[in-house]
Order: structure tokens, then sequence, then C-alpha cells
């Protein structure tokens, strides 16, 4: 139980470092710890390049999930100046959503237990 809270903490502080290293004027974060999933929903506001962020969330979450190898990339993510560990992210997620308008992005990732 430990290992999973410690791997959702882990998948928001790499969300929430990848939207302020974009500029983001305001971050509103959720985890739903539901009964079959927990879902992660960000909304981030006034990006400075909102096309890009899209394009790279896109690219890095739709990852395949790699259930077997999951104990270990939540552990090897560490602190780096590099946003490749959001792909670590798209690795331990089921599915993700990403919607945006001209002022903001709402992401929606889905981990099924």
């Amino acid at each position: 139980m430990r290992h999973e809270v410690k791997k959702i903490s882990k998948m928001v502080d790499e969300l929430t470092t990848f939207f302020l290293e974009h500029q983001a004027r305001s971050l509103d974060i959720k985890v739903d710890n539901l009964v079959d999933r927990e879902v992660i929903t960000v909304e981030a506001i006034a990006l400075d390049d909102l096309k890009l962020c899209v394009k790279k969330l896109q690219s890095f979450l739709s990852y395949p999930r790699e259930c077997e190898m999951e104990e270990y990339y939540w552990e090897l993510a560490g602190e780096t100046e590099s946003s490749e560990e959001l792909g670590l992210v798209g690795t331990m997620i089921d599915e993700a959503n990403i919607g945006y308008d001209d002022e903001k992005i709402q992401l929606e990732l889905i981990r099924r237990k």
C-alpha cells in the first residue's frame, strides 16, 4: 500500500514540475482513490506555449503501461533537469485524456488497480 501511495505521489510531483516549468499561472490537481482505479486530474492555466505542452504530454503519456517494470521505474525516477521522467509516468498509467483550449490544458490520468 505504501508503495502505491508513493507512486501516485511521484506522478503528481512530475506533473507539477512539468506544468510549472511551462509557466502555468494556475495549477489545480486532484487525486481520486476509487475502488478500481486512481484518477489524477490536472488543470493548468496560462502556459507559455500551450500547443507544445500538449504535444509533449501526448508523446510522454502515450507509452504503454509496463506493470512488471513499474517497481523499478518509480524508484529510479529521481530529481533531474529533464522532463523525460514524465515518460515514466506514461509507463505507470493505463489511460491519459488530454483536453485543451486557448487558455488551459485539462489532463486526466487513469491507473487501474
